[in-house]
């Protein structure tokens, strides 16, 4: 106790000395460029003050994890800093509970001399420390630009299972599943445990409070699995890959395939359009969608990726919010995401989603009758009918695409009609429609919009015809510059090839290696 006092009479002689001292001293916790150049996942800025009034320094930098690993080599823990509250919970708040209404003074008392103690018994111990008495600058100092730099936490799927799997989380009374561990309701996972504080308390304290205090107290009790309980567990890139591999190799045990969640979700779903179009450009009685939502579920991380509003939240299912391209959580937003990767975006870079909505694409979805065999109008049909005429249109669509017979495929195309210092173009165009044919093979997405063999050929065939035999580019393209807005014949080919090299991520040949495409005229 006359330690303590000590210090603290020591503590505010610093803080009046802080102004001639401080900024000569060299922080012994500060963070440095080389140390922290791509960010610190633990790193947080006191400023609880400044919420009282003005600050007369720079908020303090705390790193957690540095602190939480010396605690852990003097055999301390959490409780070091931490109180825990009536439910045995551990405050997230330095040495209070959480709700205590202190002053600025009481606070700025409580960090001082809890911070700065901690520092002094740490180095009587022997160990390395931080800080101490009239080095205000080590904790007090602009805020970094590193202290950002951490990845966004996150339930996806597959920690989802590793939880409702967990052997170690009790089972809710009277039921096989352990939902209701941090959900108010079994199932529903927008009704959090603590959905009603939420209302009143910040929701990152909410989370780390539940979650952080669950794996503390596993962790108690040596269970086999705990869960991360330091910051770059959660919010670190490295620890966050390494953590992913490991869920990979759980995966791959199982199959490669996330067992879904115990929710009782449909396999299919009848989406049908409004009666009424919203827009000018929607066709007023088109037919309902039958969504694959097995299929689809088992290709996102999380419910959320559609559900943005929480899974029992009502969806916005109006049609801007469904075809809308620059939103990843509508349909072609998320197929206008697909058509990014390397073996898709080599034609579709040059087939914008937004201006190849036609009737035939929109048909790809658009396909349920407004009635059944039987004659039951589906749009007012029970749920049970809906989802069992949207499962008979899903099984009976093409499960492999159709492609074009590889004998009508020409072997190699002679571009020449621009020749001038280079010889002709002996383009392999079997090779390369091989290729794009291997690249969609698995692609449930490909085998559903490309409804017939032909579709591949639109890739470079832009504007023509679906067909085996398309015209030449010529046909459309001016000689050797643009006319009407169209590209020169020139430009076309160039522009058609580069581009799908670069957006397949194709080093050869390179965009500049002329000869690589075209042999050199000798005279």
């Amino acid at each position: 106790m006359a330690n303590g006092k000590r210090i603290l009479r020591l503590t505010v002689l610093a803080i009046a000395l802080a102004g001639v001292l401080g900024f000569q001293l060299e922080a012994m916790g500060m963070l440095s460029a080389a140390d922290d150049a791509a960010g610190r996942p633990d790193v947080i800025m006191i400023d609880t003050i400044a919420k009282l009034e003005s600050l007369e320094q720079s908020a303090a930098v705390f790193k957690h994890d540095a602190h939480t690993k010396a605690l852990k080599d003097q055999g301390m823990s959490c409780e070091s800093c931490h109180k825990k509250d009536e439910k045995g919970n551990l405050s997230l708040t330095f040495n209070r509970t959480a709700g205590e209404e202190l002053s600025a003074s009481q606070l700025k008392d409580i960090y001082h001399d809890g911070c700065i103690t901690c520092h002094v018994k740490t180095d009587e111990k022997g160990f390395k420390t931080g800080p101490m008495v009239g080095e205000c600058r080590g904790c007090h100092q602009a805020k970094p630009e590193a202290v950002a730099a951490r990845v966004d936490a996150g339930m996806d799927n597959m920690l989802h299972f590793i939880h409702w799997d967990s052997k170690v989380i009790k089972a809710d009374p009277g039921k096989d599943t352990n939902c209701g561990a941090c959900h108010k309701k079994a199932g529903e996972e927008d009704s959090w445990r603590f959905s009603e504080a939420a209302k009143t308390e910040p929701v990152n304290e909410l989370f780390h409070n539940q979650c952080v205090t669950c794996h503390q107290s596993l962790a108690e009790k040596k269970a086999e699995r705990t869960g991360p309980v330091q910051c770059a567990g959660c919010h670190g890139d490295k620890e966050t890959a390494e953590r992913n591999a490991e869920l990979a190799k759980d995966l791959k045990a199982m199959g490669g395939i996330v067992p879904r969640l115990p929710r009782k979700q449909p396999d299919a779903v009848l989406m049908a359009p409004k009666a009424k179009p919203e827009a000018a450009d929607q066709v007023a009685g088109m037919a309902g969608v039958a969504f694959d939502h097995k299929s689809h579920e088992a290709k996102t991380d999380s419910c959320l990726a559609c559900h943005t509003s929480g899974v029992n939240a009502k969806m916005d299912t109006s049609f801007q919010a469904l075809h809308d391209v620059a939103d990843p959580a509508s349909c072609v937003g998320c197929h206008a995401v697909e058509q990014k990767k390397p073996e898709c975006a080599g034609c579709h870079a040059l087939r914008p989603a937004a201006k190849v909505l036609t009737e035939t694409s929109c048909a790809a979805c658009h396909n349920v009758p407004a009635e059944n065999a039987e004659g039951v109008k589906l749009v007012a049909a029970p749920e049970e009918v809906r989802e069992a005429e949207a499962a008979l249109i899903i099984n009976a669509r093409p499960q492999a695409p159709v492609y074009v017979a590889e004998a009508d495929i020409p072997e190699f195309v002679n571009i020449g009609a621009i020749a001038d210092k280079y010889q002709a173009s002996k383009m392999p165009h079997r090779k390369i429609v091989l290729s794009l044919m291997k690249g969609m093979q698995d692609s449930k997405l490909a085998t559903a919009f490309h409804g017939t063999p032909e579709a591949i050929c639109a890739g470079c065939h832009h504007n023509s015809p679906a067909t085996k035999t398309p015209p030449k580019c010529a046909s459309c393209h001016g000689k050797p510059f643009a006319v009407e807005g169209r590209p020169g014949l020139k430009a076309a080919y160039h522009g058609q090839c580069m581009t799908c090299h670069t957006e397949m991520k194709l080093e050869k040949p390179a965009a500049t290696n002329c000869v690589a495409c075209h042999e050199k005229k000798t005279n």
